[in-house]
């Protein structure tokens, strides 16, 4: 009966052993895979502070991603509609600017794709950007949009603070 026990305790231990090194293999395999993910490159639309580079609101975004600035042209009120796309490599581009009539300041050129779109003047532009420098306006609307979300850029400053949006690669 002796001899019985010990081998019990025996396969007991080997059982305890074995778990333990499976639990150890585990962990460690878990760690490594949260590891290779937490380095998974990741972008964010930033709109910050030009005066003291405090992040006034970011939005994780994917490569190839479409957002839009809705503003009205100050001097024409005229509404103008920037579209522009997220790229990987930490850029984005103004692909086109959408207005409804041509107005002080809006883009034209004979050798630029202009076209019109349901009443309005459609100008593609495909402009790299790195950081898009802007003043708050005072006196009409200026809209960030992204997916279903809207943000209104007074409401992150005063009229005529300088603001910056970019985008900005995490990890990897």
């Amino acid at each position: 009966m002796n001899l019985y026990v010990n081998n019990n305790r025996n396969r007991v231990r080997e059982i305890i052993v074995s778990l333990t090194f499976y639990f150890l293999f585990i962990f460690l395999l878990l760690s490594t895979v949260m590891d290779i993910y937490s380095q998974e490159v990741q972008y964010y639309l930033e709109l910050i502070h030009r005066d003291n580079q405090k992040i006034l609101l970011s939005i994780k975004v994917l490569p190839k991603e479409i957002f839009y600035l809705e503003y009205t042209n100050s001097r024409d009120l005229n509404p103008v509609i920037d579209v522009f796309q997220v790229e990987e490599n930490g850029y984005f581009y103004l692909l086109e600017e959408r207005f409804p009539y041509y107005g002080v300041g809006q883009e034209y050129h004979s050798s630029k794709d202009i076209y019109f779109e349901e009443g309005m003047v459609v100008v593609k532009l495909n402009k790299k950007i790195k950081r898009l420098p802007l003043r708050v306006a005072y006196t009409v609307p200026q809209i960030l949009k992204i997916r279903d979300e809207e943000y209104l850029l007074n409401h992150f400053a005063e009229g005529g603070e300088p603001l910056d949006i970019q985008i900005v690669k995490r990890g990897g």
